[in-house]
């Protein structure tokens, strides 16, 4: 009975194995989170890398023009015209010296006036991508990043190719109607627009699953997203001090899906307990 026994638990290990090295990863695994001291009661907020990632649910269309906006402000002083056809990497323009280059080859199909001195962040030029794409909202995904980040992204078609890499994450614009002959854009702030490769067989429709990433924060305070209630912007969590428990307010930064950036509220070390304020049954009774 003792060999049976054992030879049913060695089984059972072997299966766990077996299932955990065939499991499908398609979100960066770029933070140190895992070292967080956790025991089945609590957790200990520590500092840590982590990787700002969002993952959503989309379907392939046909790519939108884009736009590309001032690092600096300063004057613009283009380098191509409109109507040009530009290979990735060519510079359209610069700004106090700073290049303003494509990031795929397309159409210029407008520019802000040469000379003009523009804002940071104001959109100097309008790009059209002959291909298909992946749209996602990310409105509070970016809220989360600093300004002119840049991002990566992967795909996966359901039941077909992937993982892939977009050939560029950008800022997608609407077209308006205008006069007759002239065209205005205006940006999708808050959507964000993942080129696929016109050598990747894609069609119209296909569902998939896009994972964007930014660069990694380094030496962040994180905490496991399982122990706060809320999650954009702020949140609340079960302080455990001196046995005694408060409920304590936190800001709350990016996340990578599984912890998040803990911006205020709490100090290294602090002990928190490892179910969030609204799900203590001793709390909604």
């Amino acid at each position: 009975m003792n060999r049976y026994k054992k030879g049913v638990a060695s089984l059972l290990v072997i299966c766990a194995l077996v299932l955990t090295a065939c499991s499908p990863n398609t979100q960066p695994q770029q933070n140190d989170a895992s070292n967080i001291t956790q025991s089945a009661e609590t957790v200990v907020a520590q500092r840590g890398s982590l990787t700002p990632t969002l993952s959503m649910q989309t379907t392939v269309i046909q790519a939108s023009a884009f736009a590309l906006s001032s690092p600096v402000n300063g004057a613009f002083e283009i380098q191509n015209n409109v109507g040009d056809k530009l290979i990735a990497g060519d510079v359209i323009g610069n700004i106090d010296g700073n290049e303003i280059k494509v990031p795929v080859d397309g159409i210029i199909l407008s520019l802000a006036p040469s000379g003009e001195n523009v804002p940071k962040n104001y959109p100097v030029a309008i790009v059209s991508y002959t291909g298909f794409a992946l749209n996602v909202e990310a409105e509070n995904y970016l809220k989360t990043l600093p300004e002119s980040t840049v991002l990566h992204a992967k795909f996966q078609i359901s039941d077909g190719i992937g993982p892939t890499e977009s050939i560029a994450v950008v800022t997608p614009v609407t077209e308006n109607n205008g006069d007759i002959g002239q065209q205005s854009f205006t940006p999708q702030t808050t959507t964000l627009q993942c080129l696929i490769g016109q050598d990747v067989d894609v069609k119209p429709g296909q569902s998939a699953t896009v994972v964007i990433s930014a660069e990694t924060r380094k030496d962040v305070l994180i905490l496991p997203l399982s122990v706060i209630a809320g999650r954009q912007g702020k949140g609340v969590v079960t302080v455990i001090k001196d046995e005694e428990e408060i409920q304590t307010e936190v800001v709350l930064g990016a996340s990578d899906g599984a912890y998040i950036e803990v911006l205020s509220g709490l100090e290294e070390g602090d002990v928190i307990s490892s179910l969030p304020p609204n799900l203590d049954p001793r709390r909604n009774s």
